[in-house]
């Protein structure tokens, strides 16, 4: 057997594994476990100059993922309303919007990342880091199958610095992967908003970590 072949057995054997693991324990127990098939990697598209126009799109980045398919942050110029307005994510394929995000609102920019599958070549994850001059908003992320697309949740952590500046806290994320969902967890503390008090509170890196199951949004997870 040769090392491709032998690689692809092992691939279909941890896979049925982890089937085995979701029908005992449920995919939440799976996820919480820290059993994956690998970590998702920064992936850096090309930055291109394209006109959107035709599609009623103002743009503030062009990204494209391969010949035909391309993501960017900008405004519908066509279909704001006081209910959803603002810069958003759209994905195109050829000329057609293929995903619309509802819009920032408020939100002066709309940065994105981009993480690929190791294990799973057609699959991209999209953070959406939004903010304005008082610093980061969060982050939105998205998940990109082909061509199919969907928001599954949000991270509401942030990096606060000894100036108290809120900063992105994507520099810092990292994400395990496994054939149900993602793992996201930090290299640093981070800083997120208390649901109930709504004040702003360390959480040690250690501590915090936000699962999506591939069934419901995101969780957050703080120990």
């Amino acid at each position: 057997m040769n090392c491709q072949k032998k690689i692809k057995m092992k691939h279909r054997i941890r896979i049925a594994a982890f089937a085995i693991m979701i029908f005992l324990y449920g995919t939440t127990s799976l996820l919480s476990s820290g059993s994956d098939l690998g970590s998702l990697s920064i992936f850096n598209p090309k930055e291109i100059e394209k006109d959107f126009k035709g599609l009623g799109i103002s743009h503030q980045k062009v990204f494209q993922i391969d010949k035909r398919k391309y993501v960017l942050s900008g405004v519908d110029d066509r279909e704001e309303n006081e209910k959803d307005y603002g810069i958003r994510l759209f994905v195109i394929e050829g000329n057609k919007v293929i995903f619309r995000s509802k819009g920032m609102m408020d939100s002066w920019y709309l940065n994105l990342t981009f993480f690929k599958s190791k294990a799973f070549n057609n699959k991209i994850l999209i953070l959406g880091e939004g903010g304005d001059e008082g610093g980061s908003y969060g982050i939105s992320v998205y998940e990109m199958k082909k061509s199919q697309v969907k928001r599954i949740g949000y991270i509401s952590a942030s990096i606060w610095d000894n100036d108290e500046n809120i900063l992105s806290a994507v520099p810092f994320v990292e994400i395990a992967e496994n054939t149900c969902g993602y793992i996201i967890t930090f290299s640093r503390d981070v800083t997120i908003r208390d649901k109930n008090t709504y004040e702003y509170k360390t959480i040690n890196k250690q501590s915090i970590r936000y699962i999506y199951d591939g069934k419901e949004d995101i969780k957050e997870i703080i120990e």
